[in-house]
């Protein structure tokens, strides 16, 4: 402690550089550490589990160009075509794709004309082959079966659905949902199934996993296919669907292939972008405070190097001289992130107002201000070791 007035005289001597980097630290803390909580939050929304085995998944758009084409009986064609192709697991057209940013959702509620109790619900059409195909759990109930699907041309709505664990409690709290009626609008549907979790099409949807299964085919010009193959098979496979179904019916196009890691990847491409684009800031912004620190620890060394001299002559040990720096460098540095951190608590309040974003968790600030403060100093060490060094005789020479 004997060694703190020295360098309170120093610091009061010399105001204008220990300044600079006290700000200059405050604004480094508060930037990085929340731009750390914005990347840790972007991150947890690109590893959510969507339900679905996506290394074993592809999906593609066709399209007919006949009108006058038999529609059912040509999709019941396609899809036999497809799960007769080696590798594949299953396959089955599907109204609209998990994490595509596109599709239809839905409000449900326990009573008619009641208002939704839940909404958001992701909707999702097809055959029986459709569960399969996408690898869903079945906690309870039954899948639907033949007899119970509908091909149609024209919207309606179902008499069955099967609803993702997370809807069925959503509506029902703890008791089970299973043989109970669902109201969409006006039509009532009885829950003959409940399946674990199958994540939306809307990545930014707050229900994220309310989706539900409706006994449906809508017989449209334009399909969607998923298709479900072996590990390790998927671009084999995905390389033959197109000549295979050209074979069945020349006069259509098939289109858009795209794997369930490439859904994802389209799907929160912005949220990756944003976190290369912040941790690219926090590296620039560490790299401009160390060199800062290492610029204000040299040009103290110039400006003292008599008054280094001098104490060096007077028996001061190059360890004392070490040690001087690093304490030096420590208070402004201790400074700097305390009030750095009062900032960065500020500037998370205000981001919080704009951005979707959660409060900035105290442990990751209080691990940004210890990693700071560690840097700061090994950022001093090298200069300060230089300093150690000065001959007494050299300084008072070159003074």
């Amino acid at each position: 402690m004997f060694e703190l007035r020295p360098i309170f005289s120093a610091l009061l001597r010399s105001k204008a550089s220990p300044l600079l980097i006290l700000l200059q630290l405050v604004l480094t803390l508060a930037i990085i550490a929340n731009a750390m909580h914005m990347i840790d939050e972007r991150l947890a929304l690109m590893q959510r589990d969507s339900g679905l085995p996506e290394s074993e998944l592809f999906t593609f758009n066709l399209r007919e160009l006949n009108p006058d084409a038999p529609l059912e009986q040509q999709r019941r064609l396609d899809e036999a075509a497809l799960r007769a192709l080696p590798g594949v697991i299953d396959a089955s057209s599907i109204s609209q794709v998990p994490l595509s940013q596109s599709g239809s959702q839905t409000g449900m509620a326990r009573q008619p004309n009641a208002p939704e109790e839940i909404q958001g619900v992701s909707y999702f059409q097809g055959p029986i082959q459709l569960a399969s195909t996408l690898g869903l759990t079945l906690l309870e109930g039954r899948w639907f079966n033949e007899a119970e699907v509908t091909a149609t041309k024209s919207n309606r709505e179902p008499s069955q659905v099967i609803l993702s664990a997370d809807a069925a409690k959503q509506l029902f709290g703890e008791e089970s949902a299973l043989g109970k009626q669902v109201y969409i609008g006006n039509d009532a549907a009885e829950v003959i199934g409940i399946y674990q979790r199958m994540q939306s099409q809307s990545v930014r949807s707050r229900n994220l996993y309310h989706t539900a299964i409706y006994p449906i085919e809508s017989l449209t010009m334009l399909n969607r296919f998923m298709v479900r193959v072996e590990p390790g098979q998927l671009d084999s496979v995905m390389a033959q669907v197109e000549d295979t179904l050209l074979a069945l019916e020349p006069y259509r196009v098939v289109s858009g292939f795209r794997s369930m890691a490439e859904v994802r990847q389209d799907a929160y491409r912005n949220d990756n972008a944003m976190a290369r684009l912040l941790t690219l800031l926090s590296v620039l912004l560490l790299g401009v405070t160390l060199v800062g620190v290492v610029g204000q620890v040299n040009y103290t060394l110039v400006q003292r190097r008599k008054q280094i001299g001098i104490r060096r002559a007077l028996g001061c040990s190059r360890g004392a001289i070490v040690r001087h720096f690093l304490l030096e460098n420590l208070m402004i540095a201790l400074a700097g992130v305390t009030l750095g951190a009062m900032a960065a608590l500020a500037l998370n309040q205000a981001l919080m107002g704009v951005f979707e974003i959660g409060r900035l968790p105290l442990t990751p600030l209080a691990s940004t201000m210890a990693g700071l403060l560690l840097l700061c100093q090994g950022a001093t060490l090298v200069p300060a070791l230089r300093a150690a060094q000065i001959s007494p005789a050299l300084a008072t020479r070159s003074a």
